[in-house]
């Protein structure tokens, strides 16, 4: 094994490290801080992961009224450094295909991550518009989200106006549809064409 390997070798392992230490900074965002020594590893986390991750808060498309995904599309990022350096370190160069294939496998995921969150919201608030009727409260906050989206996604399809609960309904179904549908044709299709290149 060369220096080379041996550098990309520790290059990928630094990745990998660096890509726990953001999981477990995404992970303790959802843990309420009560204590003094979760306040402390939250902020040494955030002393050594901020200067990457400020890259990504600012792209307006990763915010969902309070939800930032922005570190989703950081670690996408991370994963397309460390298959490469992976790679290198074994030898060998990906090829043309190999790269187009991650990249579109990283892209993917990120879209499916969207489309399969949203799908389960609007699935959420469906069970909801039925367990809660007439009570509001989150459930607002959640239809500034979903209503536009069910909206464009109806009316591509459809000029008529439907219910709230059969547009959910609906727009869930058809969100998971696309997903498995795009996943499906990546996987059979295009994909065994891009390997050949």
């Amino acid at each position: 094994m060369n220096y080379f390997q041996i550098t990309m070798k520790i290059l990928s392992a630094l990745i990998m490290v660096y890509f726990f230490l953001i999981m477990i900074r995404v992970i303790l965002s959802w843990v309420p801080s009560n204590s003094e020594g979760t306040r402390r590893i939250r902020a040494f986390l955030h002393s050594l992961t901020d200067p990457y991750m400020k890259r990504f808060q600012g792209i307006s498309w990763l915010n969902f009224g309070m939800f930032d995904f922005s570190p989703v599309l950081g670690l996408l990022c991370l994963s397309f450094l460390l298959y490469i350096t992976q790679r290198l370190s074994m030898g060998s160069l990906p090829s043309l295909g190999e790269i187009i294939i991650i990249v579109i496998q990283l892209v993917w995921s990120l879209i499916r991550f969207f489309i399969t969150l949203l799908a389960i919201l609007m699935i959420i608030r469906l069970i909801s518009l039925y367990a809660m009727k007439g009570r509001r409260g989150w459930t607002s906050h959640l239809d500034k989200i979903l209503f536009p989206v069910t909206s464009r996604l109806l009316g591509v399809f459809s000029s008529r106006s439907l219910s709230y609960a059969l547009a959910l309904g609906l727009s869930a179904v058809g969100l998971l549809a696309i997903r498995f549908l795009v996943s499906f044709l990546l996987q059979r299709y295009l994909f065994p064409l891009l390997i050949q290149l």
